[in-house]
């Protein structure tokens, strides 16, 4: 699913867009009754119905981890470099566990790919993207080892 801040996705180039390409629905392993679930899972069947997406119910946080890597190396492929920083994070998550964000930069612009928390209906999802976002919003990355940098860092590049 693609999403962007414009109303129209493309030739705005100082827009935030964002590729769904995951879904999440971190289980509280104390919710007994599921509260979410009933009206949730019939929509996330629906989702993986569609071409390209699967399922995977339970899945783990290794099931999860697994997919990430997988589109960190097509966009490593894409781009023909490696991420410049790697981390596990939480910071832009409101439900779910740390993953890998991992981070590239262009020269106009910065590719996140990592989990993200849904800001719309389905808040109790972590979203799976990879965003693209103008340099503008923070263009100078925190050393490495300052991790509440590196975390508002990402956060003020895919958080919309």
């Amino acid at each position: 699913m693609l999403c962007s801040e414009s109303y129209v996705p493309f030739g705005f180039p100082d827009a935030r867009h964002l590729l769904v390409f995951g879904e999440v629905y971190p289980i509280d392993e104390n919710d007994d009754e599921m509260r979410n679930g009933p009206w949730l899972f019939p929509i996330v069947d629906d989702w993986q119905k569609q071409p390209g997406w699967t399922g995977k119910r339970p899945a783990t946080v290794d099931d999860c981890e697994g997919v990430l890597t997988r589109a960190a190396q097509a966009v490593t492929a894409y781009l023909g470099s490696t991420p410049e920083r790697t981390i596990v994070s939480d910071a832009t998550t409101v439900t779910g566990p740390a993953m890998t964000h991992r981070i590239w930069r262009t020269p106009t612009h910065a590719l996140v790919l990592g989990p993200h928390a849904d800001n719309g209906p389905y808040g109790y999802l972590t979203h799976l993207q990879l965003s693209l976002t103008p340099l503008a919003c923070a263009p100078d990355l925190p050393p490495a080892h300052d991790t509440d940098a590196l975390n508002r860092w990402i956060t003020a590049h895919v958080d919309w």
